[in-house]
């Protein structure tokens, strides 16, 4: 397992939130895609991102804190649920991981316990961490799922 460290520049999304185990967010991310205001923006470019908010296992599962997003376009206007946020730019290590995100679990601690350590630099406290999705279940075998696990960086 490796990191590479990255700068990210701001990125605007258009946003469905999910409190309730990780494993439960295909609800928010119906939502957010089926969303009138949204499905006109999604084209080739758009990026689909998970912000991970608490450490499930710190936070019980019932409180965990998730959202669904998608980089938005030019015409995206907040309506219902869908919400607009801006990821903060900066720092950010980055993992891919390929496969299944039911590993997920196991591969944060890693990360976080580490391979930042290992690195020399500090995840930035009270930070979420970011999930870029770089292909989808719906048309990708599990082990080919690829994620990129992004941790903001002091």
């Amino acid at each position: 397992m490796s990191i590479k460290i990255e700068k990210f520049e701001p990125v605007k999304t258009a946003s469905v939130r999910h409190v309730g185990p990780y494993d439960a967010v295909t609800s928010a991310w119906m939502t957010l895609l089926m969303s009138p205001a949204v499905m006109p923006c999604i084209n080739q470019n758009t990026m689909y991102i998970g912000i991970c908010y608490d450490d499930p296992r710190k936070v019980d599962a019932q409180e965990l804190r998730y959202d669904a997003c998608v980089t938005a376009v030019e015409g995206f206007a907040e309506a219902g649920p869908v919400k607009a946020l801006t990821i903060d730019g900066g720092d950010y290590a980055v993992y891919r991981h390929v496969g299944s995100y039911k590993a997920f679990a196991e591969v944060y601690p890693e990360i976080y316990e580490k391979l930042i350590p290992e690195s020399g630099r500090k995840p930035k406290s009270g930070m979420p961490s970011l999930q870029i999705y770089r292909n989808l279940p719906i048309n990708t075998p599990e082990d080919q799922l690829i994620t990129d696990i992004c941790v903001p960086l002091d």
